[in-house]
């Protein structure tokens, strides 16, 4: 992918370069690149807020009794985890589910971790389920989105609330349902 955006960097520089636009390429990129760094400042109060509330949550013990809340689903759909790997999945969850990539990602790899066995080729079924899962992304509030609105000038940045909780939560179910197919399908394919 490096390559990829390394030639289209170049390619687009030496096109401005053969049409006469050099000093227009200049001033773009680094026009584009203080923009870039305003939009970063911008998100990063929402950020701190999100991820301030999350700390304070796991501190309280409210991530906890949320896990024990999450639990009769979880043992569900992980029948074959144990309670780290739940209250791990479950803390990543909430945090995809308030829209925080960046603080549920190091909650997915504890997760995937305490699911993990050293032993074991390939991944588990409970491993794949958390993969689909955290792919298809609940989104209750989408944090992300709605700070880039905001910082764009959005006049109502939160009004995408609405058809991003259908969007996602269809998007979880239909992967949740494709697991299970796929689950289903092969292991009769290899009772056979």
């Amino acid at each position: 992918m490096n390559y990829l955006w390394a030639i289209m960097g170049i390619a687009g520089i030496a096109y401005g370069i053969a049409t006469g636009r050099a000093a227009d390429v200049s001033d773009s990129a680094m026009k584009s690149a203080v923009e870039a760094v305003q939009l970063c400042v911008r998100l990063a109060g929402g950020f701190a807020l999100w991820s301030g509330l999350i700390a304070i949550l796991e501190k309280t013990g409210a991530m906890n009794r949320l896990a024990r809340l999450l639990n009769p689903v979880l043992s569900r759909l992980f029948p074959a985890t144990s309670g780290e790997a739940r209250r791990y999945i479950a803390l990543n969850f909430t945090a995809n589910a308030l829209g925080l990539g960046n603080a549920a990602t190091p909650l997915g790899l504890s997760a995937m971790r305490s699911m993990s066995s050293e032993a074991a080729e390939y991944a588990s079924d409970a491993m794949i389920m958390f993969l689909v899962i955290n792919a298809s992304s609940l989104q209750l509030f989408p944090t992300t989105v709605v700070s880039l609105r905001a910082a764009a000038g959005s006049s109502a940045p939160a009004s995408i609330l609405a058809a991003t909780l259908v969007s996602t939560g269809i998007s979880t179910a239909a992967a949740i349902a494709s697991c299970l197919i796929f689950r289903a399908v092969w292991k009769k394919r290899t009772a056979l």
